[in-house]
């Protein structure tokens, strides 16, 4: 695969958008139903007969996540359709999220039976503020994980590790004249028409961050920083602007553009020899869920073959073994343990956190 090989992605620019799944039982929801009641996909025991037809009886469940909305309606929709149980998604950025779920657990109102977010330091106060219980995966599920994606004895999850990368829009800039590594961002031509997002905006700046300090170095990013790029507050307004010309080029995670190809937006991703940075989404089941059997049914699915390879066709690495690597439509990204993708441990991430958001908004003059 040639590293510089670009994907054309479209963008949705929404962001706090509350979606619903789909209510009717499917011929598929049925067709996963042993004779005795067990809920099994892809030959995967997903739920026991008990605990399905408690789901079942509960028929719905809601879902907040810090994940673009295009992706995760896709997972919902996908998740209804193979066990008829609806999904009410409630999406807003990772730092706003945070916010509310602390503000509601404070107040014992809690209304999301799932969570979905990044950044290191936000899963750790969610879960520091007594917002999870643990979930009991099958063994089908749980066996099949990389030893990595489970945190403290199962509260918590790593669904997927998604990547963050740059792209520029293909009706401002030709593909003969268009960066393809992050060297080329540097180019004064691109001065003042280029955009990133400011560090304190979740655990996906944070992530890029520290790529960039550590593998593109310090003076890269000062360099950058004196070409004077635009700051955006989100990846999804970034986004938008960039589909609509505002700037030319802009850093934005792969996934979260791709999931919105079919919308049109001209923007094409470079996947830079230099590599990107990846960074996962955490999930967990909240100790208060309104409906705990459709959350654990959904907990297993997301980290099930099915689940998992949905997020690969997503543009996102998968946390399960056997699990092919990631595309952007027709395009393969490289193997995850290839120098391409650049992670962290938790343990990194946190320990780099509060040194990294100093030196960017020292490097940016940032101010909020």
């Amino acid at each position: 695969m040639k590293r510089n090989t670009m994907a054309a992605i479209g963008i949705l620019g929404v962001s706090g958008l509350l979606l619903a799944g789909c209510s009717s039982t499917s011929d598929a929801a049925t067709e996963n139903v042993s004779e005795s009641g067990e809920l099994i996909i892809g030959g995967e025991l997903v739920a026991d007969a008990e605990l399905f037809a408690q789901a079942q009886s509960e028929g719905t469940l809601t879902f907040y996540t810090g994940g673009s909305e295009v992706s995760e309606q896709q997972a919902a929709e996908a998740f209804t359709e193979a066990t008829g149980i609806t999904v009410e998604v409630v999406r807003l950025a990772p730092n706003k999220l945070n916010e509310r779920i602390l503000s509601e657990q404070a107040a014992s109102q809690l209304a999301a039976d799932v969570i979905r977010i990044s950044g290191e330091d936000l899963i750790a106060g969610i879960a520091e503020a007594g917002t999870f219980t643990p979930t009991t995966l099958t063994d089908d599920i749980s066996s099949a994980l990389i030893p990595e994606a489970k945190y403290d004895d199962g509260l918590y999850y790593s669904s997927f590790d998604r990547v963050y990368s740059f792209g520029y829009n293909n009706q401002i800039i030709d593909e003969a004249d268009a960066p393809k590594d992050w060297a080329d961002l540097l180019d004064s031509k691109w001065a003042g028409q280029t955009g990133i997002v400011q560090v304190g905006a979740g655990g996906s700046t944070a992530a890029l961050t520290r790529f960039q300090l550590d593998r593109l170095g310090e003076q890269w990013l000062v360099d950058y920083a004196a070409t004077n790029p635009r700051i955006y507050d989100s990846s999804a307004a970034l986004t938008d602007g960039l589909a609509r010309g505002e700037i030319s080029i802009g850093m934005t995670p792969i996934a979260t553009a791709y999931s919105a190809v079919l919308d049109g937006a001209p923007i094409t991703i470079a996947t830079p020899t230099e590599g990107a940075a990846a960074y996962p989404f955490y999930i967990g089941q909240t100790e208060s869920a309104r409906n705990p059997a459709a959350a654990q049914v959904f907990m297993n699915w997301l980290l099930s073959t099915e689940g998992q390879t949905l997020a690969a066709e997503l543009g996102d690495y998968p946390v399960r073994e056997g699990i092919a690597n990631p595309t952007i439509g027709d395009v393969e990204l490289p193997a995850q343990d290839s120098d391409f993708v650049f992670r962290s441990t938790l343990e990194e991430a946190l320990d780099n956190l509060g040194p990294d958001a100093e030196k960017w908004t020292e490097i940016f003059g940032y101010t909020g």
